[in-house]
């Protein structure tokens, strides 16, 4: 019941009006060409996915800025969009696992007809396989929200510098080591991270300048003493590298070509980091809440956490960067007070 009362309140008729209204009749393309093949389930199957899709469209209505769903900006931040979208569903709407692999299904298998009907070209197709991982995952591996404590992150940095310092048997690389640390620095989104260029760096002052992220907004990308220290051996080993051209910070390899290290490349590196800590679904989104949650625990400053990750509202920050204290965590928390209090007086 409690359920429903989210749904009706996010799902209006004023809503839906104003979501991307070429983005409907794409879907409405995809609508007709699946009834035409199979009539029986028009208004079984395909009405329930045309109103789990209408979900989405609000989505992006409220949290892209209207993006439409064949627009270059959501075919590079494609990861990011749906990690954002499980987010909604499981914290906003309350959906269980169940239910959001159905809603996840619902968008894929519009973009899985896109690609055949050449809406959009097959190698930015944001439900490649990576993704399809996602969307498919059992109702035990939904997608997670980690907050890392400190000690987790000196772990994890540690385990890193030692595994790459082997002669043998690595199992990450430099790029690894720049993406963990220049993540757990910035507080970045992905897509922002994806960006990252040479001829953005500002390595006096440790920031990454002018790095398009989100509908085109303008971001900088801070870091410290340990990510300038591997950025300026990543620079060295470069060097050796023939036939490089590409001012991508991360790069990948394919058919004799270096190019920019794609979201999804990205995002799988990390979810490799998790690894170290037993985490099989450890995302870049993690990294980000848990930069977000550390700024608030060390500075209580909520405002500087919410201009850190470039939110425009401190209650985004408030309600998903900041991590929930226990019972036992706010009795210790009230006992320090208490006695702090006591010896004051």
């Amino acid at each position: 019941m409690a359920e429903k009362r989210v749904y009706k309140r996010y799902f209006t008729k004023e809503k839906l009006s104003k979501v991307n209204q070429d983005s409907m009749k794409d879907y409405e393309k995809y609508l007709k060409s699946n009834i035409i093949k199979n009539k029986d389930v028009k208004d079984t199957t395909y009405k329930v996915y045309k109103n789990y899709f209408n979900q989405f469209l609000v989505y992006l209505s409220e949290e892209w800025e209207n993006i439409h769903i064949h627009d270059e900006d959501f075919l590079e931040n494609a990861v990011d969009i749906m990690e954002g979208f499980i987010g909604f569903l499981q914290d906003t709407l309350g959906n269980n696992k169940k239910v959001i692999n159905t809603k996840l299904s619902a968008v894929s298998s519009y973009y899985h007809w896109a690609v055949k009907r050449n809406g959009i070209p097959i190698e930015v197709h944001p439900f490649d396989r990576k993704l399809d991982r996602m969307k498919g995952a059992n109702d035990e591996k939904l997608i997670n929200h980690y907050f890392l404590t400190q000690e987790e992150v000196d772990f994890v940095s540690q385990a890193l510098r030692e595994d790459y310092a082997k002669d043998k048997g690595r199992k990450y690389d430099i790029q690894d080591l720049l993406i963990w640390h220049i993540m757990i620095d910035s507080g970045n989104r992905n897509g922002a991270i994806s960006k990252l260029s040479w001829s953005s760096l500002d390595m006096e002052n440790m920031i990454f300048e002018d790095i398009r992220e989100k509908r085109g907004k303008r971001v900088e990308v801070a870091f410290e003493e340990e990510s300038a220290r591997l950025l300026s051996q990543w620079k060295e080993m470069r060097m050796n590298l023939d036939g490089l051209e590409c001012d991508g910070i991360f790069l990948v390899k394919r058919d004799g070509e270096y190019r920019k290290m794609s979201q999804t490349s990205i995002y799988m590196r990390v979810r490799k980091i998790g690894h170290i800590l037993g985490l099989d679904d450890l995302h870049p989104h993690c990294l980000r809440k848990t930069t977000g949650n550390r700024i608030v625990e060390e500075t209580g400053d909520l405002t500087m956490a919410q201009e850190f990750l470039n939110h425009s509202d401190v209650s985004t920050t408030q309600k998903h960067y900041v991590k929930p204290k226990s019972k036992a965590e706010i009795r210790e928390k009230l006992s320090k007070l208490r006695k702090k209090k006591e010896e004051q007086s």
